[in-house]
């Protein structure tokens, strides 16, 4: 080809090679960062399973990743020390369960009224909501314990469960911004055909927001199973003791009974996990859409 050279060829192929550089180095660069962060958060966790498996002589050897000899005393160790581990498991259920329920219910109608009906303050309102959510729950740790107390509640589940039916800053909040997403012709239709708004929630609303029910449930269920702050301030008897109280109970002032502590915390993370893998395509989808529209 006339007045094509050699040097010319190069030239193209350098600005190629560029190009290819220039879109190929942004997404090497954020699967090597997704890399460091995946070893940052497994390290901790893989720890924690060695640990339970090594014996009391191997716990504190830094060369034990992979336990050598491997014992499962820690696990059966566990039930010894806990006799009323069973009793744990049934309040922690208990009070993550139904403060699950709490939440999703009374967030969702919440953010519904929100995200949808017209009244004067409602912008307000949200942004208010948004505020309370900077307010540490230490913060307010004295008033509350007294309410409680003179209602009668220490040392019962009601202090996690009941203020969980009168909604909170962050569900509802993570629901509005779910529903926004949906298309308004939908509720008009129903509308025109003689729905009531309570109707629409119910059969429009809460199916096509499946993606955020599982979501929200799984966060607000995950917080109540782990939660240690709020039991140990308001449950003081060892028969209202949640698991995190329990394993706390293994931690003395001289000594404590690490391996067995380790065999509660992966005991406790299995359900977590199982959980999280079953809703695994729900719980990506509810977090993608919910921040889609302001």
């Amino acid at each position: 080809m006339a007045g094509y050279t050699p040097r010319a060829q190069l030239g193209v192929q350098e600005t190629a090679l560029s190009l290819r550089f220039r879109k190929v180095a942004p997404r090497a660069l954020l699967h090597a960062l997704a890399v460091v962060l995946l070893v940052i958060h497994l390290v901790p966790v893989i720890w924690v399973l060695s640990s339970s498996f090594r014996t009391n002589v191997n716990m504190y050897n830094p060369d034990q990743w992979i336990p050598h000899p491997a014992t499962t005393e820690h696990y059966t160790n566990l039930f010894t020390f806990l006799p009323n581990m069973g009793r744990y498991l049934v309040n922690t259920i208990r009070i993550a369960g139904l403060s699950t329920v709490g939440q999703l219910l009374s967030c969702s109608m919440a953010a519904y009224a929100l995200a949808r009906l017209r009244f004067p303050g409602r912008k307000t309102m949200v942004l208010i909501l948004l505020l309370t959510m900077m307010v540490p729950a230490q913060a307010t740790l004295v008033p509350v314990y007294v309410l409680f107390r003179r209602l009668g509640w220490i040392n019962t589940p009601l202090p996690f469960i009941v203020p969980a039916f009168f909604g909170g800053a962050y569900g509802t909040f993570f629901f509005r911004q779910f529903f926004l997403t949906i298309p308004r012709e939908l509720e008009d239709a129903a509308l025109v055909d003689g729905a009531s708004r309570t109707r629409i929630y119910w059969s429009i609303i809460v199916p096509l927001s499946t993606p955020a029910f599982v979501t929200m449930g799984i966060l607000s269920f995950v917080g109540g199973w782990n939660a240690f702050f709020g039991p140990n301030i308001f449950l003081q008897k060892q028969d209202q003791w949640t698991l995190t109280q329990g394993l706390n109970y293994l931690t003395g002032r001289y000594t404590s009974q690490w391996g067995e502590i380790m065999a509660g915390v992966v005991l406790m993370s299995l359900p977590i996990v199982v959980l999280y893998l079953a809703a695994q395509r729900y719980f990506v989808e509810g977090i993608t859409f919910t921040g889609i529209k302001a």
